[in-house]
C-alpha cells in the first residue's frame, strides 16, 4: 500500500512539474514498462496493460473526435486513471476475498457512469469488463477525472 501511495507521488509530482503532454506520455511509458516486465505478477501486468490500453485508447479518441483538445486534458486524465486504479487496488487489498465482486462492482459502475466520448463500439470499450481474466472490469470510455471524483466522494462519506 505504502508503495503505490509513493509511486502515485512521485507521479503526482512530475505531473505538476512537466510540460503539455509529457505526462500523458510518462503514464504510457511507465504503464508499457509494467506491462512488459515478467519480473512482475501476472495480476501487475494485467492491470499495467489495462492503463496502457486505457491511455491509448483516451489519446486516439481525443486526437480523432477534438484534434484541438489541450495536452493538459490528457495529463488530467491521465493522473485521475492511476489514481482511481489505486483506490481501487488498495480497496481491494483491503477487502476480505468475499467482499471483493462488491468492491469491483462498484468501481466498473462508476466507471460506466462517467463515459468520456459515448462510443457506440461497445464490444470494444467493454472488452475488459467482459473478459473474466481481467480485475480491471472498466470501460476504456470513461472519464476518468469524473470517475475518480465520484469515487472518492463515495468512500471519503
Amino acid at each position: 500500500m505504502m508503495k503505490r501511495l509513493l509511486y502515485t507521488l512521485a507521479l503526482l509530482a512530475f505531473m505538476t512539474g512537466a510540460s503539455a503532454q509529457e505526462a500523458y506520455n510518462e503514464a504510457i511509458r511507465m504503464a508499457k514498462a509494467v506491462a512488459d516486465d515478467t519480473s512482475r505478477s501476472l495480476d501487475e501486468r494485467k492491470i499495467a496493460t489495462f492503463k496502457k490500453d486505457a491511455l491509448y485508447y483516451l489519446g486516439s479518441m481525443s486526437y480523432k473526435l477534438t484534434p484541438d483538445s489541450s495536452a493538459t486534458m490528457l495529463d488530467h486524465q491521465a493522473l485521475a486513471l492511476f489514481q482511481f486504479i489505486n483506490l481501487f487496488q488498495g480497496r481491494l487489498a483491503m477487502t476480505a476475498k468475499k467482499d471483493r465482486p462488491a468492491v469491483i462492482n462498484q468501481f466498473k459502475s462508476i466507471s460506466l457512469a462517467h463515459p468520456r466520448f459515448h462510443d457506440p463500439n461497445k464490444e470494444y470499450v467493454l472488452a475488459y469488463i467482459t473478459n473474466e481474466g481481467f480485475l480491471t472490469k472498466f470501460s476504456l470510455d470513461t472519464d476518468w477525472v469524473a470517475a475518480y471524483n465520484d469515487i472518492r466522494r463515495r468512500y471519503s462519506k
